[in-house]
């Protein structure tokens, strides 16, 4: 991990404490599944196998890790069934450093979305790393299928109504207003995604409900 890419990372985490809560251990800005899609440079379905520390770079470098990953599934940028990606992070939490929850014995599959910083893909407290057993059927669908389409659009998230919208290529995001973990359904069964335009006329993009029948097998057909 070199300076750079470290500092980079780590702007980002003090960015969040200095904007949230002193007495939070991390902040995390709110990002709809499909904008943590089309922001990462590689999202995979994979197995965590190891974890290794990693010498700072000097000791005004925070600590960091590095993950072991058996890839099953690739999305989006690099790697293939059977390969294995490592993915480095913060060590600490109050850094906003990735704590992997579970045993690293590859067992359960997860849904990863990892960003490159310099070299080193990456992930942090605030990047989409979920149990894929948890993952929503629209969600899967999302990732297999609709939300590379939308990536030309945007997701604002909505703070207050009326929403600010700057464009017709947003999509208000008002999931927050009614939870906190911006957990509705806005994030769980929708997609921002282009509709056709009319001649003369701006390109403009509207939210789309996804099919919740998205089963097992359509995820884990060939080209999903």
């Amino acid at each position: 991990m070199s300076p750079v890419a470290s500092s980079r990372l780590l702007a980002g985490a003090i960015l969040a404490l200095v904007l949230g809560d002193p007495t939070d251990a991390c902040t995390c800005m709110p990002r709809h599944p499909q904008t943590a899609f089309c922001q990462a440079d590689v999202v995979i379905r994979g197995k965590f196998v190891g974890v290794t520390p990693l010498s700072p770079s000097g000791e005004e470098f925070p600590s960091w890790i590095r993950y072991e990953i058996n890839v099953t599934k690739t999305y989006k940028g690099i790697g293939s069934p059977g390969d294995v990606l490592f993915i480095d992070s913060l060590e600490e939490e109050s850094l906003c450093g990735y704590r992997h929850p579970g045993p690293l014995d590859g067992k359960e599959e997860y849904l990863i979305m990892a960003e490159r910083q310099g070299e080193p893909l990456t992930i942090s407290l605030c990047s989409f790393v979920r149990l894929w057993g948890r993952v929503p059927p629209s969600q899967r669908r999302g990732v297999s299928q609709a939300y590379g389409e939308g990536c030309a659009c945007e997701v604002v998230p909505c703070h207050s109504m009326p929403c600010k919208l700057s464009g017709n290529a947003q999509c208000p995001w008002t999931d927050g207003l009614q939870d906190w973990n911006w957990q509705g359904p806005q994030a769980e069964r929708q997609a921002c995604l282009p509709r056709p335009s009319q001649p003369l006329e701006d390109s403009f993009c509207a939210w789309e409900t996804l099919d919740d029948s998205f089963s097992e097998a359509t995820a884990n057909s060939p080209g999903l």
